[in-house]
């Protein structure tokens, strides 16, 4: 979970509609109650982004062992959604 794939992440849920907030919002539920917990959400981001996100948070489950691997989850669902972020704020500005 690098910051390539968190651009190739936003790049993939800017598609399906989500809102950079939707991602923020998943990151505080990992750090809240860590990866697994999320991974188990039937909704983990609203719409078709779910199924993208659960194979996210499915994947990262896999090899978190501990609340640090969380955070590290949680830090880089927060770097999606700051590039998704831009991208929305730069296509809202381009006329």
């Amino acid at each position: 979970m690098g910051s390539d794939g968190a651009v190739a992440a936003a790049i993939t849920v800017d598609r399906l509609g989500t809102l950079p907030r939707a991602l923020a919002f998943l990151g505080e539920t990992v750090r809240a109650g860590g990866t697994r917990f999320a991974a188990a959400l039937p909704e983990p981001l609203p719409g078709p982004a779910a199924t993208v996100a659960r194979g996210w948070l499915e994947a990262a489950a896999m090899v978190v062992q501990d609340p640090t691997g969380d955070q590290l989850v949680a830090r880089w669902l927060d770097a999606v959604a700051a590039v998704l972020a831009l991208r929305v704020t730069h296509r809202e500005a381009t006329p």
